[in-house]
């Protein structure tokens, strides 16, 4: 329900023209003066104040100047008799939206109340979801608890305000674009636009008119002028997603946006200032490709002002259940279900899989086994055969699904062991747990508790002789 604020020193007036404006969705609120007014907008949400110029104790401009100050994004709209130029400009610079003069028609009135609640509707709605995105890809929703994802969340934060350009390095799926939003959400920029281009997906001889725009005639097609991704993206960030895919000769073009400020479109003659921030990514190594001479050198070192590589999901620990969890609350939610976590299984089968799909592929495989999950536990059952397959490909044992992951979590664990000189501190570490549930695992599987284990065999529980006589 919109609220509207009618202020004027006169009865007749303010009923006159509540009751042109009252809608069975509109309330209306009404003040004798501005002082009034002020009250009623401190104890009200008010979406539109409608106010007369020329009352006694505060005017109309000066309840417009205090107003502003508390509540800038209100519109207010001036209702006076007074129509000459100087008023309705003094109106104007104090803050008004707009302005009505008496006597006016019931339509004009009409027309106006609801094309400025119309226009705060849309404002609202963007600052809603405006303030959506940012809580998206705010740090606080990059979930990491490993090391080095706390050096990628302290980088984000020390390069968002500065303007440099920013490389993202990392594998598919590790949330390249991501990190790309959070510097945008995070920087001077946020409220202008972040353009997304991935330069893999298009065909080459698109990609230049993707980027830099064509006039009309440039080629078979181009029957109009086309504004290109690097223009709608004045002022806001341009994403260059898959950089290193990019042709050689657009990498020239590019170096010259980058260089100079300025792009000129397929077909022109024309140079056109831009503003823009880039941040690229890629999932190959940069270095190789210049080495092979596929990706300009003078480039690399232009986007590559700061890098930030992403680790993959197989060397972040216990990153793994942080983001299980976290996904099988988002699905559950999403899809109206109850379902509270993964069995231990699949907590186990998850700590080993290598994940070559890295962030990406767990969702894809909570979302999977959230929607066939019949009960409030996610199980072996739920889980996409592809990923059990590993199960058999490295547990080297025989017997059911359930005991073939117990043997690929002991493998896991003596690997891990070998790998850290026995270390059960450093080993917790590399396998993402705490140390007390290491110790648990280790008694499950018959390992010696010791500070070091020397052998990576579990020990086999010793029958007394007495034991064996009683038997």
């Amino acid at each position: 329900m919109d609220t509207v604020l009618i202020v004027d020193d006169e009865e007749y007036l303010r009923e006159e023209l509540g009751a042109i404006i009252e809608m069975r969705d509109r309330k209306i609120l009404f003040a004798a003066s501005g002082i009034e007014a002020l009250e009623k907008l401190d104890t009200n949400a008010v979406d539109l104040v409608l106010t007369d110029i020329r009352m006694p104790e505060m005017d109309g401009f000066e309840l417009i100047r205090h107003a502003r100050k508390l509540y800038p994004s209100m519109p207010i709209v001036t209702v006076t008799a007074f129509a000459s130029t100087e008023t309705a400009i003094e109106a104007l610079r104090a803050g008004a939206y707009d302005y009505v003069t008496k006597p006016f028609s019931i339509d004009d009135i009409r027309n106006i109340v609801c094309h400025v609640l119309q226009a705060q509707h849309l404002f609202n709605e963007v600052n809603y979801l405006r303030g959506r995105l940012g809580e998206t890809y705010s740090l606080d929703n990059i979930i990491g608890q490993c090391q080095s994802m706390q050096r990628v969340f302290d980088t984000i934060s020390r390069v968002a305000t500065a303007p440099c350009n920013i490389l993202v390095t990392g594998e598919s799926g590790t949330g390249k674009d991501l990190v790309a939003q959070a510097i945008h959400q995070h920087s001077p920029r946020k409220n202008e636009k972040f353009v997304t281009i991935n330069c893999g997906s298009i065909p080459e001889g698109l990609l230049e008119s993707e980027l830099f725009g064509h006039v009309k005639g440039a080629f078979s097609g181009a029957v109009s002028d086309k504004e290109g991704l690097v223009q709608t993206a004045n002022g806001g960030t341009l994403f260059l997603d898959e950089i290193g895919d990019m042709s050689m000769a657009l990498q020239v073009k590019l170096l010259r946006l980058i260089q100079n400020k300025q792009v000129q479109k397929v077909g022109s003659t024309q140079q056109e200032t831009v503003d823009v921030r880039i941040i690229v990514a890629t999932n190959q190594n940069l270095q190789e490709k210049i080495a092979e001479k596929t990706f300009r050198r003078d480039l690399y070192y232009r986007v590559n002002v700061v890098e930030i590589g992403l680790p993959p999901l197989r060397e972040r620990g216990s990153d793994v259940s942080l983001l299980t969890s976290r996904f099988v609350k988002h699905y559950s939610d999403m899809l109206d279900k109850n379902i509270k976590m993964v069995s231990p299984e699949v907590s186990s089968l998850f700590a080993c899989y290598p994940w070559p799909g890295n962030v990406r592929e767990l969702e894809n495989a909570i979302e999977r086994a959230v929607t066939l999950c019949a009960g409030d536990v996610i199980q072996l059952d739920d889980i996409a055969q592809s990923i059990l397959s590993y199960v058999d490909e490295k547990s080297q044992s025989k017997g059911n699904l359930h005991q073939r992951v117990a043997n690929l979590e002991l493998n896991c664990i003596k690997a891990s062991l070998q790998a850290n000189g026995h270390d059960l501190a450093l080993t917790a570490e590399d396998l993402g747990i705490s140390l007390a549930t290491l110790y648990r695992k280790l008694k499950k599987f018959n390992f010696p508790l010791t500070r070091k284990i020397v052998s990576f065999e579990p020990q086999q529980k010793q029958i007394s002789p007495k034991a064996r006589t009683t038997r």
